[in-house]
């Protein structure tokens, strides 16, 4: 649709059309356009002409501009609804833009612009910017995902604050259809092109189903200006009132300002030009040679070797048998509609253009077709390709001779127009675009002149792809472009140029072909609108009425619409009149409705979003018609029909079937209604939402955003304030026995360990003193509780005597109460025990734990050896400065500090080692003479213990964290096993002893397989793939971040690392302190953390009490609103409801017998099994039958149980780390590796019917009667059947891949074999290689779930999978600790991918396809591809062909590092390039630290002395001599 004359011929604007072009008041329309301008002045004079009253007189919004027509129309608007109709050109935007700036001013609602096509959508969405830039204005295309903004608070996010929408028709009707925009929140709609809107068109139904019974009903609807070049589709006049009808408008045109609105649009002058011979017998030209033998080619394909046919031969459902009952008698198949398709443009080309046009076509469809052949080596075209072979192709002039009269017309046509040509060729068929560009490039009368392009646009059917058989050209944007531009003067296109494009003004358009309507009539000659111009329209016969039938018609029309005192009529239904009545589905809360005209398209957009995500399945619903014998009491005699629809075995088995509830007399109707009944009973089963789309996991919880990576949460929750307060204020006091283990102290020491409130019970603590030696805390199990007046009578507190020992010579300690009070068993403590005696060498010697020697400062060392006289300082590794001063003849000792950095949660590698060894000639490390020290009255370990305290009551502080959460907020759990609860609460950061991750890891499981247990049970008709992102809704991080933080769990979760500068807090210290709680207080912590506390605590609650207990944690953490269709049930509950939901009357089908005897197991329910056994493919579904998916669901989380159960088993030294179990886990339940065991697992089949074939020669074996066959006569078969051979399917696709993939592992089987049990690795390349497709592993987690279910037993199913081979193989992996990371995992650790220097780019690369799979995580990178290395040719359609072999190229921070060949498939190739690129990057790693080994060692040897500082520093030291607590 053009806005405004042509830029090279402006036409001024006056509001008196009398003025001279050259009065300075006027102003171009194009002027309006691109500038607002302020005519106030003008405007006025204007409007006091076209008003004859005062009070009519409407001002158009200030900043804007108009010609006088366009503000009558403007006025008009005002007034009621009107479609404004004026010519192309005429600048029907501008009255639209004029309404809505008056809109914008009068109503805070929004407006709504709807155009027919996106690229006319952008077009106006330019001009309302730039006409109102005060208002948002927002353009909505297909492309912005519209389809997926299924929730209203998407659309009022996406609407916030927008003024003007501009948009599609459809968008706006699907929007509206579904709740999410409703009339009323509308002042306006505008509707361009507005005569589209006639029967189904989707405003037209928005506007008779919903606006026009809103505004009968008195309820507020929008106002509505339509703008159109031609109210008419059609040649009937009478289509003007029904478009009036259905937009509740009425057409208006100018008719005060008719003089201007002329002087403004040009019109062309119109010649009929014939082409026909009047006096012609008329007759067709003959057939070439070449359609000859084409149409033989066709009509010689033998239908029965149809690659569609032999297909649907194959599939034996009753689907398969209706399409190939209709593809058969009617030749339906993709190959005939092929072949037919081009013979019947070769013939239209012939007619048309000509002998030669016909052959020039057929060769290049010939030549393309095989082609395609070649490159895709598909069934389809082998097919057509074999039959083509025959077809001779003979060299075809590339000059066009031979041409029809009305090509020659054509040709003299723009051989003889006058003006420098600017123009179109209409054409109507595609095929003819191509070809008569062609004509006119290369004709000697038109080739010099003219520089030709073609236009065909893109099909109109939704979902229809250009095919070369139209001849189309892919580079229609190129030829609209410089069209614009002037590099083209001429134009070929079809009907795609009337309206929605853009295009300059042209002097020349030719109608090659009749316009189909007045509507094209006008839209073409709108498009000849320069000064000059011409319109020819070429008729094969002069003497026909052509030229005055149009014109005529244009002014029967216009006369109709211009009548001002018309009133849109009642609007009356022409199609069949029981549509109207037919039930509406309709949801009150969202406005969201439903009717029989659009369900169709919805059940299919359903059954794609519901179904299997394999490639090996249909997944549209399917319609099976029936006749019904009419009722002989009514007059009806027509034939009657019902249609019944099937939907995809992933739909529940009662939804599955639908039959329309009316007879009809159209397949298409009934269709609509049993599509209408379908849809209905999927919403009144909640698999349709209240928006009436397919129900999402956001229906049943709400979104709460995204993950944020980082939250502020409440710092951790300090136990020492209330420990401080019960001291001073409490009445009893509780102990527990603390037995301390000090290395190279034979007799354990003991202390009571006494607290105010109940002491914890903490697991067996290990602080470590150094890298190999540590103190090992027990707590009692049994707990003591006294009342506080008697704790005199339990000795002294000897927990400050125990921190002066370690720390007075550092920090003064004061005489006050620490929150810990140890008192030993064995003696008394005090501090003046400390350095009382002085140093005696005999009497140090014969004690039998000697004690620490002291500084004259407190410093404390440990004596190593006792030297009776002073040893040389070359014999010294640090000697004192004034080492030469020291006397001589006096004991010296050996001596080494006590260390800085003991009392470690766990051992570090800079803890200081005490096991130093002379070198270098050094037999001592520290010396000092005896005259300068003293020693302590008690041995050194008690002042081991006090240098450990700080880590001790670190330790403590952990436990009463976890105390008071599992005693208050978790108490309604009855949780056992508090060093548990810790765990689970202390993050890896912590640097603890223990961290969550492991019961984090057995959280994760838990939680998953409760969630897909309850939802399963709960909603028995959802599908797998609503179940599946149901859980993954609810176990994400984002809302197990949001429970945690919401129950409190962030207070106690600990992270912090003890401090590195650790002083004493006193209980003194903690009454005086009067800052705010530290509950008001925050801190930064990664979301993960914070969600992984809650699978932890699951965890946790496992391994207390089993899956119940598991539960009642996750209903106590995660619960559900009271609204929420979901509920949190007991596990037998939800089995016990799964297996009542099975058939009883099943009878397990013969096929399936010696599987159930082969696992060991007797299913209750044979339904089950075989449910579990069933592919969505397989026919004959009835309606108790489902295929495998939900058993898959469920199986695949009973599978993870089971395996990490096993995980969690191993204890002791064989214990696993957290990312072990990981690798395990994910490795062992891998599709690959299932796949694998599904192959290996192989069951015993007997046959008795076979002959024995020594019986054979009493036998006419050649000719016999059954009854000659007995049993004598019969042998017992034995057969081996892998178990995936017992899955029941029904499809082609299926089979195909069994067999490829069996022949793949047939040939690899002993390699990998040996791999797993010779090698004890994983072999994933080859596994790749073997490539199975997902229901080889689906099929082993459905009979697992089919299991669980039927006997609710975790040891059946663990028989299950021993007979299956899965649990023996993870004991083999455990016990030989194979490597199990696959490559894939192990090169994102090695070289993290979103990391510049070592981003990952992996570049495949098909022998027979190019680069198929290439890319950067980083947009503003240049890949390797981009670089140069490699070149992309086509996309990868993820079907290897035969014959196809892989390569790929893996490039690491823009090096490549591997380059591998010979893949059978591509996931191959990519685990081979990441095998190898591992092994360079490890190998250049390990190189790299050998050269920086070899510099240390020279750094070394160069300055020993720095080296031995610098390990001091390095071990604790810090410039303030604290100690250092990691």
């Amino acid at each position: 649709m053009d806005l405004d004359p042509p830029k090279d011929d402006p036409v001024e604007m006056g509001v008196d059309p009398h003025v001279s072009s050259q009065d300075s008041d006027n102003v171009s329309f194009e002027s309006a356009v691109d500038e607002p301008l302020d005519l106030k002045e003008v405007y006025q004079d204007a409007l006091e002409e076209l008003s004859e009253e005062p009070n009519d007189q409407v001002s158009p919004p200030a900043g804007l501009t108009a010609r006088a027509y366009q503000i009558e129309m403007f006025e008009a608007s005002l007034k009621q609804n009107i479609i404004v109709a004026m010519d192309t050109g005429s600048g029907k935007t501008q009255v639209a833009v004029l309404r809505i700036a008056r809109e914008l001013e009068q109503s805070d609602k929004r407006i709504w612009f709807l155009v027919p096509t996106v690229a006319l959508a952008r077009q106006q969405h330019q001009v309302l910017q730039s006409q109102i830039p005060s208002v948002k204005a927002l353009l909505i295309c297909g492309h912005d995902g519209v389809d997926s903004w299924s929730e209203q608070a998407v659309w009022d996010a996406v609407l916030l604050n927008v003024r003007i929408v501009v948009s599609t028709y459809q968008i706006l009707s699907d929007a509206n259809a579904h709740g999410f925009v409703q009339l009323d929140s509308l002042s306006l709609i505008v509707i361009d092109e507005a005569h589209n809107c006639s029967g189904s068109h989707p405003i037209s139904r928005m506007m008779t189903e919903v606006y026009l019974p809103a505004k009968r009903a008195g309820l507020p609807v929008p106002s509505i200006l339509g703008l159109t070049a031609s109210p008419l589709m059609s040649n009937n006049l009478n289509d003007i009132e029904k478009l009036e009808q259905v937009l509740d408008a009425v057409c208006r045109t100018p008719t005060k300002h008719r003089e201007e609105l002329l002087a403004h649009s040009n019109r062309p002058e119109m010649l009929v030009v014939p082409y026909g011979d009047p006096g012609g017998s008329g007759t067709e030209p003959a057939p070439t040679d070449l359609m000859i033998r084409f149409r033989e080619a066709y009509h010689g394909l033998d239908i029965s070797k149809d690659p569609e046919v032999l297909f649907l031969k194959a599939q034996r459902t009753e689907r398969a048998r209706q399409k190939l009952r209709q593809a058969v008698t009617k030749k339906d198949t993709a190959a005939q509609k092929e072949m037919k398709g081009v013979h019947n443009r070769a013939v239209l080309v012939c007619k048309e253009v000509g002998p030669w046009a016909a052959d020039y076509y057929l060769s290049r469809a010939i030549s393309q077709l095989l082609a395609e052949w070649e490159r895709q080596s598909s069934d389809h075209f082998r097919y057509i390709g074999e039959a083509l072979l025959s077809v001779p192709v003979p060299t075809v002039s590339q000059e066009p001779i031979q041409l029809s009269l009305k090509v020659q017309t054509l040709l003299q046509v723009l051989a003889s127009h006058q003006e420098d040509p600017v123009g179109i060729v209409f054409v109507q068929e595609r095929v003819m675009v191509s070809i008569v560009t062609h004509i006119i490039s290369t004709h000697p009368l038109t080739k010099d002149r003219y520089r030709t392009a073609p236009m065909i646009g893109t099909a109109k059917v939704p979902g229809r792809k250009q095919h070369f058989k139209d001849m189309t050209n892919v580079a229609d944007k190129k030829s609209l472009e410089g069209f614009r531009k002037g590099r083209f003067n001429l134009l070929v296109a079809t009907n795609v140029l009337e309206e929605g494009i853009d295009v300059p003004s042209c002097n020349l358009v030719i109608c090659f072909d009749e316009p189909s309507n007045i509507k094209s009539f006008i839209q073409r000659r709108g498009r000849a609108r320069k000064g000059r111009s011409t319109l020819y329209l070429m008729v094969q016969d002069v003497s026909g009425e052509a030229a005055t039938d149009w014109r005529d018609l244009e002014r029967l029309m216009k006369e109709k619409y211009e009548d001002e005192m018309r009133q849109t009529a009642e609007l009356e239904l022409v199609e069949d009149p029981r549509l109207g009545g037919y039930p509406v589905l309709e949801v009150e809360s969202t406005g969201a409705r439903m009717t029989i005209r659009d369900v169709r398209s919805h059940l299919n957009h359903f059954c794609a979003k519901v179904s299997s995500r394999s490639r090996h399945l249909q997944n549209e619903p399917y319609f099976v018609i029936r006749k019904v014998d009419p009722d002989p009491a009514s007059h009806e005699q027509r034939t009657l029909l019902k249609a019944t629809v099937h939907l995809p075995a992933s739909v529940a088995p009662d939804l599955r079937r639908h039959q329309s509830l009316w007879t009809w007399t159209s397949e298409k109707l009934a269709i609509m209604d049993a599509s209408f009944q379908a849809y209905k009973a999927l919403y009144d089963a909640g698999l349709v939402n209240d928006h009436l789309l397919p129900t999402k996991a956001s229906d049943f919880l709400t979104d709460i955003g995204n993950d944020p990576g980082h939250i502020w949460v409440r710092t951790q929750l300090d136990p020492w304030p209330e420990v401080a307060h019960a001291w001073q204020e409490g009445s009893f006091l509780y102990s527990r026995r603390l037995t301390i283990q000090v290395p190279g102290v034979e007799a354990p020491l003991e202390f009571e360990f006494t607290l105010p409130v109940p002491v914890p019970y903490m697991a067996p603590l290990k602080l470590w003193w150094n890298t190999t030696s540590a103190l090992e805390f027990i707590t009692d199990p049994e707990m003591q509780e006294f009342c506080k007046e008697g704790v005199a009578s339990a000795g002294p507190d000897h927990s400050y005597a125990l921190l002066a020992m370690a720390f007075q010579h550092r920090f003064p300690l004061e005489g006050k109460q620490y929150p810990i009070r140890l008192v030993s068993n064995q003696r008394k403590l005090n501090v003046d025990g400390i350095a009382a005696l002085e140093f005696d060498p005999q009497l140090y010697e014969s004690l039998p734990q000697p004690p620490l020697v002291r500084l004259g400062d407190g410093t404390p060392f440990f004596v190593t050896k006792v030297l009776p006289s002073k040893p040389p300082a070359e014999l010294i590794l640090k000697p004192s400065k004034d080492h030469a001063d020291l006397p001589e003849n006096v004991p010296y000792v050996v001596y080494k500090p006590i260390g800085k950095a003991v009392g470690q949660f766990l051992p570090d590698s800079v803890q200081e080692n005490d096991n130093w060894t002379p070198k270098d000639g050094k037999l001592y490390q520290k010396v000092l003479p005896s005259t300068r020290i003293r020693m302590d009255e008690f041995p050194a370990a008690f002042a081991q213990v006090g240098a450990v305290i700080p880590a001790f009551t670190r330790a403590v502080e952990m436990s009463l964290v976890a105390a008071d959460l599992m005693y208050n907020r978790l108490a309604c759990l009855e949780l056992d096993n508090l060093p548990l609860v810790t765990t689970a609460l202390t993050s890896i950061g912590s640097r603890a002893p223990t961290n969550y991750e492991r019961l984090e890891f057995l959280g994760d499981t838990i939680l998953k397989f409760c969630a897909c247990l309850t939802a399963s049970a709960l909603f028995p008709t959802h599908h797998e793939r609503l179940l599946s992102q149901w859980k993954d809704s609810l176990v994400n991080n984002v809302r197990l971040c949001r429970a945690s933080v919401d129950f409190g769990l962030d207070e106690y979760i600990m992270h912090s690392v003890a401090s590195k500068k650790w002083r004493p807090k006193f209980v003194e210290d903690y009454l005086d302190d009067t800052k705010s709680p530290e509950s008001a207080e925050t801190r930064e912590m990664s979301s993960k953390m914070v969600a992984d506390v809650v699978e932890s605590l699951i965890g946790a609650a496992y391994m207390c009490g089993g899956m119940s207990k598991a539960l009642e944690c996750i209903s106590l953490l995660l619960p559900t609103s009271k609204s929420s269709k979901f509920k949190w049930q007991e596990i037998g509950l939800s089995r016990d409801k799964l297996f009542e939901l099975a058939p009883n009357d099943a009878i397990i089908p013969k096929p399936l017998e010696p599987l159930e005897k082969a696992m060991g197991y007797t299913f209750s329910k044979k339904s089950l099994l075989i449910e579990a056994m069933t592919h969505p493919s397989c026919p004959g579904l009835g309606d108790n039958d489902s295929c495998y998916e939900r058993l898959e669901f469920l199986g695949d989380a009973i599978l993870d149980v089971i395996v990490v159960k096993r995980l969690m088993a191993e204890t002791g030294p064989n214990e696993l780390a957290h990312n072990d179990m990981h690798e395990y886990l994910s490795s062992v339940v891998t599709a690959d590796i299932m796949a694998f065991l599904a192959m290996e697992w192989v069951i015993t089949q007997i046959d008795l019917n076979e002959i024995d074939p020594a019986k054979l020669d009493a036998l006419d074996h050649v000719s016999f009667f059954k009854s000659e066959i007995t049993r004598e006569n019969l042998i017992s078969n034995k057969e081996d059947w892998p178990f995936w051979r017992f899955m029941r399917h029904n499809s082609s696709h299926v089979a195909s891949a069994q067999t490829v993939t069996q022949d793949r592992y047939l040939a690899l089987r002993d390699d990998i074999r040996a791999a797993i049990w010779e090698k004890h690795e994983l072999p994933w390349a080859l596994l790749a290689r073997m490539g199975p497709p997902k229901f080889y592993s689906d099929v082993v987690e459905s009979l697992v779930g089919a299991v669980w279910v039927d006997s609710g037993s975790w040891e059946a199913c663990e028989h299950v999978l021993n007979q299956m081979g899965l649990l023996p193989l993870l004991d083999h992996l455990l016990k030989t600790k194979a490597h199990v990371m696959h490559p894939n995992v192990e090169l994102t650790i090695l070289a993290p991918p979103n990391k510049r220097h070592t981003r990952t780019e992996f570049v495949i690369i098909s022998n027979k396809r190019g680069v198929i799979s290439c890319g950067t995580e980083f947009e503003d990178e240049v890949s390797a591809v981009d670089g140069g290395l490699v070149t992309v040719k086509e996309p990868y359609n993820d079907l290897p062909t035969e014959g196809e072999v892989f390569s790929c190229k893996l490039f690491v921070g823009g090096k490549q590092v591997a380059d591998v060949a010979g893949a059978g498939t591509r996931e191959e190739a990519r685990v081979r390039a990441a095998e190898k690129g591992c092994l360079v990057i490890k190998a250049e790693r390990k190189a790299m630290a050998e050269r920086k080994a070899v510099d240390g060692a020279v750094a070394d040897n160069g300055d020993n002395n720095a080296e031995n500082g610098g390990k001091e520093e390095v071990s604790g030291q810090d410039a303030d001599g604290d100690m250092v607590m990691n």
